[in-house]
């Protein structure tokens, strides 16, 4: 983890959110693929804003199996239900390639926050948002095939044209089994959509016909 320039221009989607300067009290900082962004079971110190990057939402159960909740695309909020108070310990949140936040520590802006009228609009819209979002994947994994999930994970997914995900995580994530999932990548291929370049990374060929494949109920 590397902290950056403490000039660094916030953007402006992040500072209009509030209705006081945030600048004094934001810290950049940068985390590595694989790196921990917030550690599972942690009390929230930071409210993070995702700048730039991918990250993992996981959960670890009593029996040592973790669980993927959620893969994240910047920009976007970590923390937000621990600020709320809706739970009291942080979910694990790992980098999945370079990513880029600014933290705002809660022990100084939390009283600004709660009466920010400004940035709890925000707060609400977002999690509005963020339950519609849940609500659609679900009844997208029991109606659509994994082609068309597959296929729209992918394009929210890709750095770029290039697509890099763990088979194990995908397949767990999108309740199917790793061969299954393996043979669709296999279709996407034979189809000319994808090239298979090594192990789990894939070129996209034609954004085109993936976009027309994607179920579209995400943009809900």
């Amino acid at each position: 983890m590397n902290m950056k320039k403490a000039n660094e221009t916030i953007p402006s989607y992040v500072t209009n959110i509030f209705s006081f300067d945030i600048t004094p009290y934001a810290k950049w900082k940068e985390f590595r693929k694989n790196e921990l962004i917030c550690r599972e079971g942690d009390d929230l110190s930071d409210l993070v804003f995702l700048i730039k990057g991918n990250a993992k939402l996981f959960l670890t159960h009593e029996n040592g199996k973790v669980t993927i909740i959620d893969f994240f695309k910047s920009p976007t909020l970590f923390g937000e239900m621990e600020f709320m108070g809706a739970q009291k310990f942080t979910n694990g949140v790992i980098a999945l390639d370079k990513c880029v936040c600014i933290l705002l520590p809660l022990r100084e802006v939390s009283h600004l926050l709660k009466n920010d009228t400004k940035f709890l609009n925000y707060l609400c819209l977002f999690l509005c948002r963020k339950a519609l979002r849940n609500t659609s994947n679900y009844a997208t994994n029991q109606n659509y095939p994994l082609v068309n999930r597959l296929a729209n994970f992918i394009l929210l997914s890709a750095d770029g044209e290039i697509y890099n995900r763990k088979h194990t995580e995908v397949a767990e994530y999108l309740g199917v089994s790793y061969r299954h999932l393996l043979h669709v990548f296999s279709v996407l291929c034979e189809a000319d959509i994808l090239q298979h370049m090594d192990k789990k990374r894939y070129r996209i060929k034609d954004f085109s016909s993936l976009a027309t494949m994607a179920v579209n109920e995400n943009s809900l």
